[in-house]
């Protein structure tokens, strides 16, 4: 009997797992994806300052053990009656060489890019921290303003301006950059620049009125005061209006220099997602499924052989945040239907601590209980280490970690 085939679309979080998860021996499985990597986001800040290699804070999908197929390629569209994807290579020069991949099931986890809100220069100008590719750059970045600021020909204020760092998004993403940034700056490049000490500075802008809008308002405050405290800017309710190469300008203080601006906020989705014939969610918008992830149509009927998941999917009513938490429970519940047959369970999500990293060896979480200090960045590290998927991964971080602590950070060794 002839292997029924799955194709899933995408290698983040979700797909990543349920590429994993999958039983290779009961299907055929292609993964479309124009990566061949998965990031660890909650990894990239870190590795972005110094932490450890790159290497550690991303995967590769290919496996010994595993039996499927990775094209690395886009899917433009799907013809959910017929069951084809239609796709075109990730490379530039095969780009017009499109091609189709038939299924007899679809997982759609193609992810988000990012949300620009088509501010003039942010595409050109600023940084963001969604892969291994990302936060490469904000590294470089990083060392380019400090060595330029170090130049004899370049007077006081040249040098603030060029040092000044700006991270737009208060939420977690921006939080932890923020964060690795400070304890970067305050324990290595203090000692590696002492011309420039006092000239670093950093600034969180948000639209929103407070940073950490998802946490309580009590560990949203205390996120503000500690960074406060830290000389760290918290320019809440600032409207972002314009980026340049070396500034950015806001409706309430005008043209702001910077050498590097980060931009941390707002998903976006990818062509494929906005362009299928499905009910959407009306924020983002978000494919829509049932309670067992199989994608709806606009009349609201199930499409019985595809299933949405990740950023770009949500259970109708359910209203879940786009995390990697549930990315990754909706996977492996996918897996674990397919794999045992068991079609008529239904997804429920279940709600874990979220936590953030704040600096200087201080964080906040929520769960059952809320806390914040010490503790809170202790469960912040143990959680990094249970992302990882395999367990060399988890000895190395580890050993990183030990070795920052007596020999100095990756970009700063003293």
């Amino acid at each position: 009997m002839a292997r029924e085939s799955i194709v899933v679309i995408g290698t983040g979080w979700a797909g990543f797992t349920l590429a994993q998860k999958l039983n290779d021996k009961k299907f055929n499985i292609t993964i479309i994806s124009p990566e061949t990597t998965s990031p660890y986001t909650p990894l990239l800040a870190s590795a972005a300052c110094g932490l450890y290699d790159f290497s550690l804070a991303e995967e590769s999908i290919r496996r010994k053990s595993k039996n499927f197929k990775l094209i690395k390629a886009y899917v433009d569209d799907i013809d959910l009656d017929k069951k084809i994807c239609f796709c075109r290579p990730e490379f530039k020069a095969l780009a017009d060489q499109k091609f189709e991949i038939p299924y007899d099931y679809v997982f759609i986890a193609p992810g988000c890019t990012n949300q620009t809100f088509n501010t003039p220069g942010v595409a050109e100008h600023a940084l963001f921290v969604r892969n291994v590719h990302d936060a490469m750059a904000v590294r470089q970045r990083l060392g380019d303003i400090l060595e330029m600021a170090s130049l004899p020909m370049k007077t006081d204020q040249e040098q603030r301006d060029l040092l000044h760092i700006v991270v737009v998004g208060g939420g977690p993403t921006g939080v932890e950059i923020t964060a690795e940034m400070y304890d970067l700056v305050h324990d290595d490049f203090s000692k590696l620049y002492p011309d420039l000490n006092g000239k670093i500075t950093i600034a969180i802008h948000d639209v929103a009125a407070n940073i950490l809008t998802a946490f309580e308002a009590s560990l949203s405050e205390y996120a503000l005061q500690s960074f406060t405290k830290r000389d760290v800017a918290i320019k809440t309710g600032s409207h972002i209006t314009k980026v340049e190469a070396d500034c950015l300008y806001t409706k309430e203080d005008g043209r702001i220099p910077c050498g590097m601006l980060i931009w941390a906020t707002g998903n976006k989705q990818v062509p494929l997602v906005e362009g299928l014939p499905v009910l959407k969610s009306a924020h983002l918008p978000r494919i829509l499924t049932d309670n067992r992830l199989r994608v709806l149509r606009p009349d609201r009927s199930v499409v019985d052989s595809a299933y949405a998941l990740g950023d770009a999917a949500d259970v109708q009513g359910g209203e879940l945040p786009t995390t990697a938490e549930v990315a990754c429970q909706k996977a492996e519940y996918l897996a674990g239907v397919f794999n045992n047959n068991s079609w008529d369970k239904s997804f429920e999500y279940t709600q874990h601590s979220i936590i953030a990293y704040i600096g200087q060896y201080d964080g906040v979480v929520m769960g059952k209980t809320t806390w914040e200090g010490p503790r809170a960045w202790l469960a912040w590290r143990s959680k990094n280490l249970l992302w990882t998927r395999n367990w060399k991964k988890k000895i190395l971080i580890s050993m990183n970690w030990f070795l920052n602590y007596f020999y100095g950070k990756e970009v700063a060794r003293i």
